[in-house]
């Protein structure tokens, strides 16, 4: 099985829950029994490891193909404000990406 880094899927989410869950782009949203729903259509791309292509527990960024914005997804699950949902979405990816350096090994010396 070869392992991807990238797929078209689908985030979905109740209005009022403050979370969008990642589906594949085939599953169904049963929307109809959950209240008012958002549903989001676009690409799902792994932030550091590549995953089954059936997935949907993906730590990665999700760009919506309609608005071309993006959000962060943290093991298939995007969290917004369900106050101001836009304040979530982000117009670069690179505003959502955190670099960190190591370099090296720190030694304490107690006095």
């Amino acid at each position: 099985m070869q392992y991807i880094l990238e797929k078209r899927a689908k985030l979905v989410g109740r209005v009022d829950k403050g979370q969008l869950w990642l589906l594949n782009v085939h599953d169904d949203w049963i929307h109809d029994q959950y209240g008012e729903s958002y549903i989001y259509h676009g690409q799902i791309y792994a932030s550091r490891n590549p995953f089954h292509p059936l997935s949907t527990s993906i730590t990665g960024y999700f760009q919506d193909d309609d608005s071309k914005k993006w959000i962060k997804v943290k093991a298939g699950v995007a969290a917004f404000d369900p106050k101001n949902m836009d304040d979530s979405w982000v117009e670069k990816v690179e505003n959502l990406m955190k670099i960190r350096f190591k370099t090296g090994v720190y030694k304490y010396i107690k006095k």
